[in-house]
């Protein structure tokens, strides 16, 4: 908690001030989590969060929608990179919505626990996009998307996460999933310059090359330019949610009217969560990225 208050002031996200007449200042929260690594590791992570849903339309914020990268786009750019030989790099943006700038007028409580000596009476007034806002997620995308085109790159129109770049002989493609990167080209000395170009901007974390994207395990065999993608874990956690991962496989076809039947009985004892029971099919959605059986 103290490392994120001092990266939240040193990123000088806001600035003590009394509360105007009229205007309500927003509660906030700790939200504690274990983030994996992408090297398999674990990291405790501490993270201070505006409650969003106490923001009022069209005073605390207009429009709050933003664009990732498509998974079909990255699909289409794994297989160009396998079939190309291309180098294929990953980076991470720390803190990523912290530099997002503000456009509105927003206000929050000092957090709890870490209210100025006496200061206690004044509020935060939010100078820069914090974890939480409504508008967070696309203030960060139009800070970066002016930088990318700002330094030359093009935007795809069919997907305005994916940039583009003729370099030499040669290109390079960056595909943006919030904070994460990849970045394929031909020419490592490039891609070099767009990281150091990249971090003299945003507080970077260097990935080296790529083995996993939004869960999804890659692993390469460039002599023979093959690259796979996996989700072996995601799988894991997909089944323990779903209470499966101890089924055992059966080649036997299901009796026409065991759903049915089996429908009638539970729907006795059990009351159905329906945005339980409709997450099931977006999970294997999910998996067929990978694995298409």
């Amino acid at each position: 908690m103290k490392d994120e208050m001092k990266l939240l002031i040193s990123n000088q996200t806001w600035e003590l001030a009394k509360l105007p007449e009229g205007k309500k200042a927003l509660q906030n929260k700790w939200v504690f989590r274990i983030k994996e690594e992408h090297d398999g590791s674990k990291r405790y992570k501490a993270r201070l969060m505006v409650k969003g849903f106490q923001q009022i339309e069209d005073i605390d914020y207009s429009k709050k929608f933003s664009p990732v990268v498509k998974l079909t786009t990255i699909r289409l750019v794994l297989s160009i990179v396998a079939a190309k030989g291309l180098y294929l790099e990953q980076l991470d943006v720390k803190t990523a919505f912290l530099h997002g700038d503000l456009e509105e007028e927003i206000y929050m409580q000092q957090p709890e626990g870490f209210a100025e000596d006496g200061k206690e009476e004044l509020v935060c007034r939010l100078t820069k996009s914090l974890y939480g806002l409504k508008q967070a997620p696309q203030q960060w995308y139009k800070k970066f998307d002016g930088f990318m085109q700002g330094n030359g790159y093009l935007r795809c129109n069919a997907d305005h996460c994916c940039y583009f770049k003729k370099v030499k002989s040669s290109f390079i493609i960056l595909l943006l999933y919030v904070d994460d990167m990849l970045v394929a080209g031909a020419d490592l000395e490039e891609i070099n310059n767009l990281k150091k170009q990249l971090s003299s901007e945003f507080e970077m974390k260097d990935l080296g090359t790529a083995k996993q994207i939004l869960g999804m395990r890659i692993s390469r065999n460039e002599q023979e330019g093959i690259l796979k993608l996996s989700q072996a874990e995601y799988i894991r956690k997909v089944l323990q949610r779903f209470s499966m991962d101890d089924a055992k496989s059966v080649r036997t076809p299901l009796a026409s009217d065991a759903v049915k039947s089996v429908f009638n009985l539970l729907r006795k004892f059990v009351h159905w969560d329906r945005r339980f029971y409709r997450s099931k099919p977006i999970n294997l959605a999910r998996i067929t990225l990978s694995a298409k059986n």
